[in-house]
């Protein structure tokens, strides 16, 4: 099929480098910390207050990119699966809209989402069942927790509870979207 991606790869990746890829993607968030603000307003000075829906755009493309995976890729049949996509979906969208009044907020849905699903990935081989999606949820909501201490002690950045959360209910997501969604086999 036209449309084929091979996906194959990804269930040959050693457990030491996917704990690896772990450590480099949080250690990229947390090296960025300092930089955020002076780098948000140079990309408003770029390109104006219409960069700050770029983090909706970019949750919008990927949504586009599983539902035309779960359609021609996986060929998913089972109605269940795309009712599930749709109301996570949507529970996105109104996160996006309704909790997070900056640019800079809204990323915090694509970036611990992302994170969920790399330590999901991480801990697939080594914890079995329903005890993965709780140990993921956990180590995300640490890992956002110390984004925000880290936070609260460099100058021109705040710590913020309403980012914790944020960061907890962006894993959250991530792990509905793996549990009912993609449903791998754990």
């Amino acid at each position: 099929m036209a449309l084929y991606i091979d996906h194959s790869f990804i269930k040959k990746v050693s457990q030491e480098w996917r704990w690896g890829i772990v450590a480099i993607y949080t250690s990229a968030l947390y090296v960025f910390l300092p930089f955020g603000p002076r780098f948000w307003r140079f990309v408003l000075g770029q390109w104006g207050h219409s960069i700050n829906y770029l983090g909706l755009f970019l949750v919008c493309v990927l949504g586009a990119y599983f539902l035309v995976y779960l359609i021609f890729q996986k060929q998913v049949r089972d109605i269940s699966v795309y009712l599930a996509f749709i109301l996570i979906s949507f529970s996105c969208l109104a996160i996006l809209k309704y909790m997070c009044s900056t640019g800079p907020e809204r990323f915090h849905l694509l970036m611990y989402g992302i994170l969920s699903c790399i330590i999901f990935w991480a801990f697939k081989n080594d914890v079995k069942k329903t005890r993965i999606y709780f140990y993921t949820t956990i180590l995300v909501f640490l890992l956002g927790t110390t984004d925000e201490l880290i936070q609260g002690l460099l100058p021109m950045r705040v710590f913020d509870v309403k980012d914790i959360f944020m960061n907890w209910l962006s894993s959250v997501m991530g792990e509905l979207f793996i549990a009912f969604v993609l449903r791998p086999d754990v």
